[in-house]
């Protein structure tokens, strides 16, 4: 294929992409799905290569780079301390109990390992995009569910990090846990060090920024702290969260997301369309007893995490119903997590996260009628408790 026939495919291709993600979007779902989708098609045809892969590293490096980049440090810390009571329940129920689950199913550790990471993390791309469309939720239903995301943001990465040792059967040496410590403490002195200077330097940073490359230089250190987390044995997006933790301290970080936004919206869909490229169907569709479990359980542990977690957080009851429902689709940490696994496994938790993805959609979508009627069969069985606060 010549040049000016890759560039009329890459361009056709780019148009078709575009015109399929805007018919679901119109429909109320994420692209997520229809890239998803194309992935899968394209699969029959095509296996992928390593240029195309990295390039939808680059998307999902961007878009934790901009999910760090709401949060500076100090309102981390005070989202933390607020959620954190959530955080270990829903690791212990949709990580923890998971694992449990797929053991007593017959799966070894390293696979019931793998599907309890791949329930754990609600998909923050999904349940962003959501949440900003359906502006007439609660805004502490919002609060706790973003809260609870970041908690999610900041532990899956650690399970991602242990993962390769679990998943493959990669031997664990005292050098790989001091790698890892030392790239904890590395990206905690930056992150400290980067903090302060962008907090000290608002009106240096704000000049760098409006340079005509600046662009070039912001992807590059984003890139620069994701590559920092891959060579001491900690996860690319781990960096790429802290470089946004850290440069969410300018008072207007409206020119960061000018110069990432577009990047990332080239090269997202690719990761997305490369996970669907990996979902062999060749190889048979294994749709078994364990995989409905799953899907019940996922939603069911969500659900757990959002009515006790969110009382905890200080929520009504509904309104706590409310965001548990809202927990539930799974996405792209997921994803990140099958890249570690291959044949009849990886395709099991493949379909698993796209049929989890648009049952978690459904039902974020329904979240408040389901809300209420959940509640009207709970008033039956638990005790009145006082509301805090007004219900929704």
């Amino acid at each position: 294929m010549d040049v000016f026939n890759v560039i009329v495919f890459l361009g056709l291709a780019l148009t078709v992409i575009s015109v399929l993600s805007l018919i679901i979007e119109r429909l109320f779902f994420p692209s997520i799905l229809a890239f998803i989708a194309i992935g899968v098609a394209v699969g029959f045809f095509w296996d992928g290569n390593e240029v195309f892969k990295i390039a939808g590293e680059i998307g999902i490096i961007l878009l934790f780079f901009l999910l760090g980049l709401k949060f500076p440090l100090s309102e981390l810390v005070k989202r933390m301390k607020q959620v954190w009571k959530a955080g270990v329940l829903d690791v212990l129920l949709a990580f923890g109990v998971t694992i449990g689950i797929a053991l007593l199913f017959g799966l070894d550790f390293s696979q019931a390992f793998l599907i309890g990471a791949v329930l754990y993390a609600t998909s923050s791309s999904i349940s962003a995009k959501l949440l900003e469309r359906h502006s007439e939720k609660h805004e502490d239903v919002k609060e706790f569910v973003l809260a609870l995301l970041i908690f999610e943001d900041i532990f899956a990465p650690l399970i991602l990090t242990v993962a390769p040792f679990i998943i493959q059967d990669e031997p664990i040496a005292f050098t790989d846990i001091g790698k890892v410590f030392a790239g904890f403490l590395i990206f905690g002195v930056l992150l400290f060090i980067g903090s302060r200077f962008v907090l000290n330097r608002q009106r240096f940073v704000k000049h760098l920024l409006r340079q005509d490359d600046a662009s070039i230089g912001l992807i590059g250190l984003i890139l620069f702290f994701a590559g920092i987390g891959m060579v001491f044995g900690l996860s690319e997006i781990l960096g790429a969260f802290i470089a946004g933790i850290m440069l969410a301290g300018i008072h207007d970080v409206r020119p960061l997301k000018r110069l990432t936004v577009p990047v990332r919206d080239l090269f997202l869909p690719i990761f997305f369309i490369s996970f669907g490229i990996s979902i062999n169907l060749d190889q048979g569709v294994i749709v078994n007893a364990l995989f409905f479990v799953l899907i019940v359980w996922g939603v069911l542990s969500k659900w757990i995490v959002g009515r006790v977690g969110g009382r905890m957080y200080g929520l009504t009851r509904v309104q706590a119903n409310e965001a548990g429902f809202s927990l539930a689709p799974r996405g792209e940490f997921s994803i990140l997590f099958t890249a570690l696994s291959n044949g009849a496994i990886n395709l099991f938790v493949g379909l698993y996260i796209f049929v989890s993805a648009i049952v978690g959609i459904v039902l974020f979508r329904f979240s408040e009628i389901l809300a209420n009627k959940t509640e009207e069969k709970l008033e039956k069985v638990l005790p009145n408790e006082t509301k805090n606060k007004e219900d929704q």
